[in-house]
């Protein structure tokens, strides 16, 4: 069976001083996200490089060199000109780090736009993963870059940020649906609570079960978006929610979601 593995979360160092970051709401450091990993029966565990650290990757290296058999890592640099293919080479020589991250959220004006490609080309050329998190009004953009970019591994977070309320027909999540036309771009299961739904979600699974549809369970990757999901259902839960509660799901379907998937792109 393949191993059990988060494919999504944040950390971050209560020490300050040797990592200055923006202040946080709530504790997430590695160690207590061990903790719950332990009680969850989580094997590893893939960190994307949290928004209060800004461009610097550095207590992300500290991490992944302090626990190398357990995570993977995504970071977040500059995704604009030459200049940024540069950086993820460098950083692929010089650390663990397999994969950055472009947002949609925080950097509008330049997400998946042509001053990207350099970088976008230069993750085919690595085997890198990009992982996307982009509003449901962008994906024409992030469809437009999978188009010029077919041998780039595309990740999207958290559907999109689709409101689950718009349901299956709207256009945003029509648009979203056919980027599986492209066998590179694979989606996360993740951020469950941004689909506008309280657990086990019975209206967001409407919206799960039209991207299995067309994407298959070879292409959907679970994750937990630790820490944020501790204050609403919890982490057990939050994988529970494959593994019990989605019980449409064959038994192998569940094995490649909850980790199969995410283990062959970044340790495979």
């Amino acid at each position: 069976m393949p191993p059990t593995v988060d494919c999504h979360l944040h950390v971050w160092s209560d020490d300050t001083e040797s990592f200055p970051r923006d202040d946080v709401p709530y504790p997430g450091s590695p160690e207590l996200l061990l903790q719950y990993m332990g009680e969850a029966g989580v094997d590893h565990a893939v960190f994307v490089k949290s928004q209060h650290y800004g461009y610097d990757n550095s207590y992300l290296v500290h991490v992944l060199e302090k626990y190398p058999h357990v995570f993977a890592g995504v970071g977040v640099i500059d995704p604009r000109g030459q200049e940024a293919a540069d950086e993820l080479q460098r950083l692929v020589e010089e650390t663990s780090i397999r994969g950055i991250r472009l947002r949609g959220t925080i950097e509008p004006d330049w997400y998946c736009q042509l001053e990207t490609d350099p970088l976008w080309a230069k993750s085919a050329e690595l085997g890198t993963p990009l992982c996307l998190l982009g509003t449901p009004d962008q994906i024409d953009l992030v469809k437009s870059a999978v188009e010029r970019h077919p041998d780039t591994v595309v990740v999207i977070d958290h559907f999109s940020m689709i409101h689950c309320s718009e349901g299956t027909d709207h256009p945003h999540f029509r648009t979203f649906l056919s980027l599986a036309e492209h066998p590179n771009v694979h989606i996360k299961v993740s951020g469950l609570h941004y689909w506008g739904d309280h657990y086990p979600f019975p209206k967001g699974q409407d919206n799960l079960r039209a991207a299995y549809d067309v994407f298959g369970p070879n292409r959907m990757l679970w994750g937990s978006d630790f820490p944020h999901i501790l204050f609403g259902y919890g982490y057990v839960r939050c994988c529970n929610f494959i593994r019990r509660d989605v019980d449409w799901l064959t038994d192998e379907d569940k094995s490649q979601i909850l980790g199969g998937n995410t283990y062959r792109i970044w340790w495979g």
